[in-house]
């Protein structure tokens, strides 16, 4: 019997809680919060970052619920930024997210982007990475 009792949102939420398990055991936590964090810091990082083609199209592809936290507070207009360094990559990370630093900006964005290579279409993922300066992509193994 569906928790909710409505499949698509159900659906959503097992979906999203697997890619939160997957999140933890990268970052080795236990922490559902923390890897929330990480996940909502990354993604939006990645989708300031791309063409608005392609972040819409990653953005398809997304399970509902993290859709909606993918999207939030997007402006299109401002977007992509423009950056070519890996630092400049882990700064915006960080300023996305409440409680990441050093360390855990690398680790959290392999986690992440780890999830994606797991989880969806790979040519969306292809598309994803050829978007991203050689520097950003190296330094987050995508």
């Amino acid at each position: 019997m569906p928790e909710l009792g409505l499949a698509v949102i159900d659906t959503s939420v097992q979906q999203t809680n697997r890619w939160l398990g997957a999140i933890m055991a990268d970052m080795d936590t236990d922490d559902k919060q923390f890897a929330f964090q990480a996940l909502r810091s990354v993604l939006t990082t990645l989708r300031d970052r791309l063409p608005i083609d392609v972040a819409a199209n990653l953005g398809a592809q997304l399970p509902l619920l993290v859709r909606g936290v993918y999207y939030d507070g997007y402006v299109p207009a401002d977007t992509p930024t423009t950056y070519r360094r890996a630092e400049d990559w882990h700064a915006a990370v960080a300023a996305a997210g409440d409680n990441l630093d050093g360390a855990q900006l690398e680790r959290a964005s392999r986690a992440v982007l780890g999830v994606l290579e797991d989880e969806l279409d790979a040519g969306i993922v292809a598309k994803v990475a050829d978007s991203l300066p050689d520097d950003v992509r190296s330094a987050v193994s995508i």
